[in-house]
């Protein structure tokens, strides 16, 4: 069971929720909830304490993400790291995102002729439609269709890799944003353009980018 909550509401803390969960766990039961310092008086606390005393293990993750920042007790700490980077967003999650990317960039000798642009409309990557169907077309000649991040070749110009980073409420499955994102996943790998989506109650981000881009700059020097 997660709450996805960064601070426990009436909805994740609903006892006959929270009862429903529980009661149908077969053999374990696992409770994911947010790092945030949350209210005593709770019945999330109140369920951590229980399998506290019942044994249960409780522990904090290992794994980080760059998006904890974004919780309210990393206040300071986001502030002080984006003062670091440029703005390039009204969203501090795309800034947290272009944060990371630069860092990743600059710290690995074999990324140096690499670079990045921000939110590049896609019909500036798309000069031939004649692979796309005619919703997909439409879709792609849209000035409000970019691409978050696209990371290319200083040299060739060349894409290398397309990176979007996904609020978990605005892309979740269901929502006419994450039926978009099937479309825009479908033209980037149409024209063979990697692409990884960051989800913002994801982790492990520097390794997933690092992973993925040495990837590419492997199978590109073969």
């Amino acid at each position: 069971m997660t709450t996805v909550d960064d601070v426990i509401t009436s909805f994740s803390d609903d006892p006959n929720l929270l009862n429903v969960a529980v009661s149908r766990a077969k053999s374990q039961f696992y409770l994911v909830a947010s790092g945030n310092e949350q209210p005593k008086d709770c019945n999330i606390s109140d369920l951590i304490a229980y399998i506290e005393y019942n044994n249960g293990t409780v522990s904090t993750s290992k794994i980080h993400s760059i998006f904890d920042y974004l919780y309210e007790q990393y206040t300071d700490a986001r502030i002080a790291y984006l003062k670091k980077h440029k703005k390039i967003s009204e969203y501090d999650s795309e800034n947290l995102t272009f944060a990371l990317l630069e860092d990743i960039l600059k710290e690995n000798i074999n990324m140096r002729h690499l670079n990045i642009i921000c939110h590049l409309p896609l019909y500036m990557l798309i000069q031939d439609y004649s692979l796309l169907n005619e919703e997909e077309s439409k879709y792609a000649a849209n000035i409000n269709t970019h691409i978050d991040f696209l990371i290319y070749n200083r040299v060739s110009k060349q894409p290398v890799l397309a990176i979007e980073t996904d609020g978990y409420t605005f892309h979740k499955s269901g929502t006419s944003q994450s039926e978009r994102d099937i479309k825009k996943d479908r033209i980037l790998e149409l024209y063979g353009i990697p692409l990884v989506r960051l989800s913002t109650i994801g982790s492990n981000e520097k390794k997933i980018m690092e992973d993925k881009l040495n990837e590419i700059l492997h199978l590109q020097t073969q």
